[in-house]
C-alpha cells in the first residue's frame, strides 16, 4: 500500500535532484532523449493510490503512442515514493519533438492529462519547451501566468485536482467493472449459465442482452465511483444511484433482470474503491462498513428470489446477500484472489459454486440442486484446466436439463475479476 504522508521542502529538492542527476545519467549512457512522466499535484500530499493509479496509467498510455510511432522501448524505470509517482523512459529515437508532441497530446486529450508532468530532456540536457502553454486546472488559462499573479488559492487548486481525479477514477473504475460483467458474460463453459456456447438454463437471456445490459450500467458504475471519489462514500447516494442503474437495466433488457445483484455488489466496491484510492484505507473493511450503513437504513423491497430462499430453506443461504456484503463478500475475493495467482477463471467459478449457498440455484433446485452443485464444482476444482473444461461442458448439460443457474456465483466471479485489477491487497 502506497504510504501517504506529507512532503516537506527538502524531501522535494532532494528528490528533483535525484531525478535530474538520473536524467544526465541515462543521457550519457543511451545518447537518447530522456521521458520524464510525473504529476502536477499541489500541496503536501504528492502521492495517494488514485495518483499513483493515474500516473502508471499515463506510462502505459505514452509507451503505447510511441510504439505506434514507431519508437522501441529502450529503457524504462519507475518509483512510487511518498514524493510522487515518476516514470523514466528511453526509446531508440533522437526524435525528441515527437516524443514532446506525444507528452503534450496525452496532456491535452482527458481532462485528467492536465495533472501529468510529461518532460522531454534532449541530449543537450535542457527540456523541450511546449509549443503552447500548460491551462490552469481552476480556470483553464495560462498556468504559468495564474501561477506568477497567484490567482487561485492552494485550497481551490487542491479542489480542483481533487476533481480531475474524481473523474479519472469515474471513468476507470467504471469502465472496468462494466468490462467485468462482459468478460463473465463471454467465458464458456459455464454450468447452467449463459455464455458464447448457449443461454444455459435461461429462457429470457442470451450473451448479447448481457452485453446490452452492462453497457446500459456502465455510466451508473461511474457515477458511483466519481461521486464516491470527490465526496467520500454515502450509502444514500449509492442507493440512489443503484436504483437509477437498475430503471437502466430493465429499460435496455425489456424488463429482464439480467444484473441486478451484481449492482448490488459493485455498487459498495465501486465506492469504497474510489473512496480507498483517494484516501487510503483498507478495501474490505470499508465494504463492510457499507454495507452495515445500509443493514441499518434498509426499507422493505420488492420481494426477491432470495427472499424466497429464506422463508422455504432455513440454514442454506439464510443471510442472504446484504450479510455476505457485511463480510465483505468472501466469495468474491475467493475469486480474486485464484485469479491472480493462476489466471484460471473457469476454476475461480468453480472455488466459488464449491463454496456459496447461492439463492439462485436453491430457488431452481432446492437444498438437493445445491449439494449437487456444490459437489460438482469441488471435483472440477481437482482437475487440471483441460479436464476442468471438458467437466464443465457436462456440467452445462446437466444444469440444463435440470433448469439450475447458479447466478449468484456469477454475480462474484464478475465482482472478482474487477477485483483482480485493482491495486490493492487480499
Amino acid at each position: 500500500m502506497i504510504e501517504i504522508r506529507n512532503v516537506q521542502l527538502p524531501d522535494m529538492l532532494a528528490c528533483r535532484e535525484a531525478r535530474a542527476n538520473r536524467q544526465r545519467q541515462l543521457i550519457e549512457e543511451y545518447k537518447k532523449p530522456v521521458v520524464s512522466l510525473s504529476m502536477n499535484i499541489a500541496g503536501d500530499v504528492k502521492n495517494t493510490p488514485a495518483i499513483s493509479m493515474l500516473q502508471k496509467d499515463g506510462e502505459g498510455e505514452f509507451k503505447s503512442a510511441a510504439e505506434k510511432a514507431g519508437f522501441a522501448l529502450l529503457f524504462e524505470e519507475r518509483s512510487d515514493a511518498f514524493t510522487g509517482p515518476e516514470s523514466l523512459l528511453v526509446f531508440d529515437t533522437e526524435d525528441a519533438q515527437t516524443l514532446k508532441n506525444t507528452g503534450v497530446a496525452l496532456e491535452e486529450e482527458t481532462p485528467w492529462g492536465r495533472l501529468f508532468d510529461i518532460d522531454i530532456i534532449g541530449t543537450d540536457g535542457e527540456k523541450l519547451s511546449r509549443p503552447q502553454p500548460r491551462r490552469c486546472i481552476v480556470c483553464g488559462g495560462p498556468a504559468a501566468d495564474c501561477a506568477r499573479s497567484r490567482a487561485h488559492g492552494l485550497d481551490q487548486i487542491r479542489k480542483a485536482a481533487d476533481e480531475l481525479l474524481g473523474q479519472y477514477l469515474g471513468d476507470s473504475l467504471g469502465t472496468a467493472a462494466a468490462s467485468a460483467l462482459v468478460r463473465e458474460a463471454a467465458l464458456t463453459p459455464k454450468p447452467g449459465l449463459v455464455d458464447a456456447s448457449n443461454n444455459g438454463a435461461h429462457k429470457d437471456m442470451d450473451l448479447d442482452l448481457l452485453l446490452t445490459s452492462a453497457s446500459a450500467i456502465r455510466p451508473f458504475f461511474a457515477q458511483m465511483a466519481g461521486f464516491s471519489a470527490a465526496y467520500g462514500t454515502d450509502i444514500e447516494t449509492l442507493i440512489k444511484i443503484g436504483k437509477n442503474a437498475e430503471k437502466a437495466m430493465f429499460a435496455a433488457t425489456k424488463g429482464v433482470n439480467a444484473h441486478k445483484g451484481a449492482i448490488f455488489a459493485f455498487s459498495l466496491y465501486l465506492a469504497a474503491a474510489a473512496d480507498c484510492l483517494m484516501r487510503g484505507g483498507d478495501l474490505v473493511e470499508k465494504v463492510k462498513e457499507l454495507a452495515a450503513e445500509k443493514v441499518a437504513k434498509s426499507r422493505p423491497s420488492a420481494p426477491t428470489h432470495g427472499d424466497a430462499v429464506r422463508a422455504v430453506y432455513a440454514g442454506f443461504g439464510k443471510e442472504g446477500a446484504l450479510a455476505e456484503a457485511c463480510k465483505g463478500f468472501p466469495m468474491a475475493v475467493l475469486a480474486a484472489k485464484t485469479i491472480r495467482e493462476t489466471g484460471d477463471e473457469l476454476l475461480a467459478l468453480c472455488r466459488v459454486m464449491s463454496q456459496l449457498a447461492d439463492s439462485n440455484v436453491l430457488y431452481r433446485g432446492g437444498v438437493k440442486g445445491l449439494n449437487w452443485v456444490k459437489s460438482e464444482a469441488s471435483r472440477l476444482c481437482a482437475m487440471d484446466a483441460v479436464e476442468r473444461r471438458a467437466g464443465l461442458r457436462v456440467m452445462d448439460a446437466a444444469c440444463i436439463s435440470r433448469n439450475i443457474s447458479p447466478g449468484g456465483a456469477a454475480d462474484m466471479l464478475s465482482l472478482g475479476m474487477f477485483l483482480s485489477e485493482l491495486p490493492f491487497s487480499f
